[in-house]
């Protein structure tokens, strides 16, 4: 009975640690987001280094869109840390709302020509992901699913099996042939 007894406190202590919170969680929400964006940035050029050879190079595009208001920002400006900022802080009084959000990679081809991969991104609550992910990613060209950070590996093989869908869709191409 000690193993029964041991998971039954381990479930009271963990029901009752204190729940994020008002500005704490609010800025919680904002890190989120700011951590994941800065990720798939990283991945994006991870892939690029990967693809040297193929003379492919790939970014997240700097404007996302909050799918709850359907507001377009870049990324980089102030707007954007004003709209997180009131974005996080009413979800963290509402205790809900829309966590999704729309952006695009950008594959550059030799050719110097450039698609876009779309992505839709549904961010975690903090403290609420398995494993401490802050983001579950899918890409529209593929429908793959990863959760991120802890499938980073996973992001990168999705990312690279939409770039072989352009490639087959005669959108992109490597300058290297594949056999």
């Amino acid at each position: 009975m000690g193993d029964s007894d041991d998971l039954f406190d381990m479930y009271r202590k963990d029901q009752g640690k204190a729940a994020l919170s008002g500005p704490t969680l609010a800025t919680a929400l904002a890190d989120t987001v700011k951590r994941s964006f800065a990720q798939i940035d990283e991945l994006c050029a991870e892939v690029t280094r990967a693809l040297a050879q193929a003379r492919y190079t790939t970014r997240l595009a700097q404007t996302v869109t909050d799918r709850s208001s359907y507001v377009r920002l870049d990324r980089q400006s102030e707007s954007f840390r004003d709209y997180l900022r009131g974005w996080s802080q009413q979800r963290a009084e509402k205790g809900t709302g829309g966590m999704h959000w729309e952006a695009q990679i950008l594959v550059t081809d030799h050719r110097r020509t450039t698609k876009e991969i779309g992505l839709g991104i549904a961010f975690e609550w903090p403290g609420a992901g398995e494993e401490g992910n802050l983001a579950f990613v899918e890409f529209w060209p593929t429908g793959s699913g990863v959760a991120l950070p802890s499938d980073a590996r996973g992001f990168q093989r999705a990312l690279v099996a939409s770039i072989i869908k352009l490639e087959q869709a005669g959108e992109l191409s490597s300058v290297k042939g594949r056999g």
